[in-house]
């Protein structure tokens, strides 16, 4: 078990790493791989989006708030996982 608090310090790209290879990995139950799946989707969802403008710094933290907060629920979801 990595532990919740080792996940904690990973960068939310790894985290969605994980949730890929969780995707992808048959030995999963369904429902673990399509909660994985839905993490991955939302997260390249997030990446794809446009980049905030220079100097638009209340666009910049909401996308800073949006990847906290999927981080944070990555977090819950992987921790009784791996």
């Amino acid at each position: 078990m990595i532990g919740r608090e080792n996940l904690q310090r990973v960068d939310a790209i790894i985290l969605a790493i994980m949730c890929k290879k969780l995707a992808q990995d048959e030995t999963q139950p369904k429902d673990v791989r399509d909660a994985a799946r839905k993490f991955q989707d939302e997260w390249l969802v997030l990446q794809d989006s446009e980049p905030p403008k220079k100097g638009n710094g209340k666009q910049f933290g909401a996308i800073q708030d949006q990847i906290a907060d999927i981080k944070a629920r990555m977090v819950d979801f992987l921790a009784p996982l791996v």
